[in-house]
């Protein structure tokens, strides 16, 4: 036999006798432990290694189910499809494989799920301070629903919890309170939590957050009583109330000599010529209505204030002034108010008011970030409204000037926004070689600033990162797979998903390997027919065998 035969033989008793040297049949299937989505399109792969030939593959539901599913079978991979995922297709399965005289077969259990909605919160319609209140939380469609629970929050801590009952396709919980006023505008979030083993952490809880609106009637909290003032002086008072939803002012004024009933106003400041009598500022709305009165003298008469300055102070009173014998101020009292707070959430409508005295009545400019944004020219007051977003955060500025001086206030505001424009860049790329570094870095916009998590839900590790860079170091194969970053805050998360792929050169299974010697094997044989044609003969057994000759005999 010539030395090309002998690799020839040598080649194909190798692959034949491939499992005679002791490497056994292995059959897998991914996922191993499947928990498949109700609706979805999922795929069940059962693969084989280890056997020389091609094998036959078969799936077999249990319990007299049908399969009901798409197969297709190529080399040593058999994918299982389902177009889509329906409740027969809960239970155990096999993969049956036959290779040559070898049999084997895995099993494994499909487990479902449906947690399609978040939970829906009824009854939070105003309710009245004081009243014994109900608020209803459902989940609709969930499935198992003896692994889901629903619990009530108030202030970060469970208030209420109910377990989901076994056959069910729907969860309900009832949370009964009694409001108070200052609870109004306070968060109450109705949790669903669905606890399955391998269920990603992101998608094992669903919340819906309402906000309290409690009504109540109004209440007159301060009224200014300036009491005893100058005759022809400016008098300005003002009214602060509380009230759900916000009292509509009226002031009305009854002279000390007992005239007839006034109406001055309807604003939380009342600016107005020095008079005696009684002013009342009433706040009322649909819940009811409250009242308080001040009662203002007048002592004296005031100089006109061109006879009472200097020449040198002259100059800091219009004659216009002078001539009705207003008093000369610079701005004092300057005041902003944020309604309803500075920490708002995006969305959120937000009042601001500006308040100032004065006289000549300063000029009131309204600005953020040194950008005007409304001005008041003859009123002591400057209301300004906007709902905000995420770029209406910073410091606002109210200026009061007149031409005695000015006097200026701040506030800060933040605004909270959920994460959003969330991006994720692998590098140097997905797929990669085993060995080599891969930098996940992650950017997520929203407030307060996002916490970056790289989940891979195969195993359930996290990583956590301050910077939203993670180093995977010197990745091997078991590094392959599907990841998930989560960038989250108290308002929301979003996810983003990308799978990483880590190849390892020179790697080959038996039936690669098989698929490369067979056609080399029989290359060499056709190329040992041609020759031997070309000589005439060929013969590939004799019964004599011809006597060997040394190489260098002669």
């Amino acid at each position: 036999m010539t030395a090309r035969l002998r690799l020839v033989c040598l080649l194909l008793s190798g692959v034949l006798a491939w499992h005679r040297c002791g490497v056994s049949l292995r059959v897998d299937l991914s996922p191993s432990g499947p928990l498949f989505k109700l609706g979805e399109r999922q795929q069940l792969a059962c693969s084989v290694d280890d056997c020389p030939v091609t094998p036959v593959i078969s799936w077999t539901p249990l319990d007299d189910r049908p399969l009901n599913a798409r197969v297709r079978t190529r080399d040593n991979l058999s994918l299982l499809t389902f177009e889509p995922v329906d409740m027969e297709h809960e239970g155990p399965l096999l993969c049956k494989v036959t290779c040559g005289e070898q049999h084997k077969q895995a099993k494994t259990h499909i487990r479902l799920y449906a947690f399609p909605s978040d939970p829906e919160i009824r009854g939070h319609d105003p309710i009245r301070a004081g009243e014994e209140s109900t608020l209803t939380c459902q989940l609709r469609d969930l499935y198992p629903a003896e692994s889901l629970t629903l619990d009530w929050l108030r202030g970060g801590q469970v208030v209420r919890s109910v377990p989901g009952e076994a056959g069910a396709t729907s969860v309900q919980s009832a949370y009964t309170f009694t409001p108070q006023r200052a609870e109004s505008g306070e968060n109450v979030t109705c949790r669903a939590t669905l606890d399955l083993h391998d269920l990603p952490p992101p998608e094992r809880t669903r919340q819906t957050v309402t906000r309290l609106h409690v009504t109540f009637a109004p209440v007159v909290t301060v009224l200014s009583d300036p009491g005893t003032v100058l005759s022809g002086s400016v008098l300005i008072l003002s009214c602060s109330t509380s009230g759900n939803p916000a009292p509509v002012l009226m002031w009305t004024f009854r002279p000390e000599d007992g005239g007839p009933l006034e109406v001055k106003g309807h604003s939380e400041t009342l600016v107005l010529a020095a008079q005696a009598g009684e002013f009342r500022c009433e706040a009322r709305n649909h819940e009811g209505k409250d009242s308080k009165a001040v009662r203002v003298r007048i002592n004296g008469e005031m100089l006109p204030c061109a006879c009472s300055c200097t020449a040198r102070k002259r100059s800091w009173v219009s004659r216009r002034d002078c001539a009705f014998g207003l008093p000369a101020a610079s701005p004092s009292n300057t005041s902003m108010l944020v309604s309803p707070g500075r920490e708002l959430m995006e969305g959120q409508r937000v009042t601001f008011t500006c308040r100032s005295h004065g006289a000549p009545p300063p000029v009131l400019v309204l600005s953020r970030e040194g950008v005007e944004l409304w001005r008041s020219d003859s009123n002591p007051w400057l209301t300004f409204s906007l709902s905000v977003r995420p770029n209406d955060a910073g410091q606002y500025r109210c200026d009061a000037s007149n031409s005695l001086g000015t006097q200026r206030v701040t506030q800060n505001v933040t605004v909270a926004a959920p994460p959003r424009n969330t991006t994720v860049v692998v590098a140097p790329s997905a797929v990669v070689s085993a060995g080599q570094n891969v930098t996940v870095s992650c950017q997520s916009a929203g407030f307060p600033p996002p916490d970056v998590v790289l989940e891979r839900p195969a195993d359930g590790t996290q990583r956590r990162s301050a910077d939203g860079v993670f180093r995977l170091l010197n990745v091997t194969v078991r590094d392959s797979g599907l990841y998930r970053v989560n960038a989250s805050n108290p308002l929301g998360h979003q996810v983003r998903v990308f799978r990483l792929t880590v190849t390892e050169p020179g790697a080959r299974t038996l039936p690669a390997l098989a698929a490369i010697l067979v056609p080399v094997a029989a290359a060499l044989v056709l190329d040992h027919f041609r020759r031997s044609k070309k000589k005439g003969s060929y013969r590939l057994t004799s019964s004599t065998p011809a006597p060997e000759q040394h190489p260098f005999s002669a």
